[in-house]
Parts: C-alpha cells; sequence; structure tokens
C-alpha cells in the first residue's frame, strides 16, 4: 500500500510540473506573442531641430530578432522576427524609417510645422503585423529654420571724361 501511495503521489507532482510547463507557452491561434521592449535616444539637442534636419537615433529592441523588412526571417525565428519603424507624431502616418538596424538617421520632414512634435519608435513584426503595443517616445521641438537673407549694394562710379 505504501508503494502505492508514493506511486500515486510521483504521478501527481509529474502531472502538476507538466501542467504548468504546459501553460507557459503564450501562444494563441499558432501565433506567439511576444514581449518585447523598444528604445529611441538621440545625442542632439531635440529642443532645436529644423526642418530638413537629420537626427541620427540609437534605436534598441529585447524579446525579438531583428531582421529587415525584406528578409527572409531565419529558421526558427519566423514568430519573434520584428523591425523597427520610426514615425512622426503618429503611427497612422507614413513611417519615417522602417528597418532592422540599430542605429538609424532621420530627416525631419519638410511641412513640419514649428513647435513640439514626438518621434515614434515602434516595432513591427516581420509578417507586417505591430508586436503588441510596443512603442516609446522621444520629444523634440522643431524650430522655424534661420533664413539668410543677404543685401547686395553696388555703387556705380564714372569718371569725367573731361579730367575735371
Amino acid at each position: 500500500m505504501r508503494q502505492f501511495a508514493t506511486i500515486l503521489s510521483l504521478s501527481v507532482a509529474l502531472a502538476a510540473s507538466t501542467v504548468g510547463v504546459g501553460c507557459t507557452a503564450n501562444i494563441h491561434d499558432n501565433t506567439l506573442n511576444v514581449d518585447a521592449k523598444v528604445d529611441i535616444n538621440t545625442d542632439v539637442d531635440v529642443q532645436s531641430l529644423t526642418v530638413g534636419q537629420s537626427v541620427p537615433l540609437t534605436l534598441s529592441a529585447e524579446g525579438v530578432t531583428l531582421v529587415e523588412p525584406k528578409a527572409t526571417p531565419p529558421a526558427g525565428h519566423e514568430n519573434d522576427a520584428a523591425y523597427f519603424k520610426v514615425f512622426l507624431d503618429s503611427t497612422s502616418s507614413t513611417e519615417l524609417v522602417a528597418t532592422a538596424s540599430t542605429m538609424v538617421s532621420v530627416t525631419i520632414p519638410p511641412g513640419t510645422k514649428e513647435g513640439h512634435h514626438k518621434l515614434i519608435c515602434a516595432l513591427a513584426k516581420h509578417n507586417g503585423g505591430e508586436v503588441g503595443t510596443t512603442t516609446k517616445e522621444l520629444d523634440i521641438n522643431v524650430k522655424a529654420s534661420a533664413s539668410v537673407s543677404s543685401t547686395t549694394t553696388s555703387t556705380t562710379s564714372t569718371a569725367n571724361k573731361d579730367g575735371g
């Protein structure tokens, strides 16, 4: 009887540990739900940007395999392959850049109004969807471009042909 109780308790413990392991895989509809983090930084003065200025950015991501948008993900990473998209003010606007590179430059687009804006870095799944709501914002301020105007003054002198 004692041997039966030992086998029964081991079987229950084994079954419980198997159920625990089976529940830790965060899979829904055969799609891996990636738990990712993203970050965006720059070393330029983001309070004094101008239209047309190129802004170098350092991007980082955790929990994904970075793959260029048009590249094929490596075997085994089809579900966690992602890349960065950087937007100005809204993720519903056209992205300024789509890349897997962690060092990029974006240009403040023509027509950007003076004032406060934000650069938004989002992770996009390699298959085109977003990786949850994984975004990070960088507050920026766009100032009016300094326009240079020059005034040219010319003087013309005429010499007296008479010598006097």
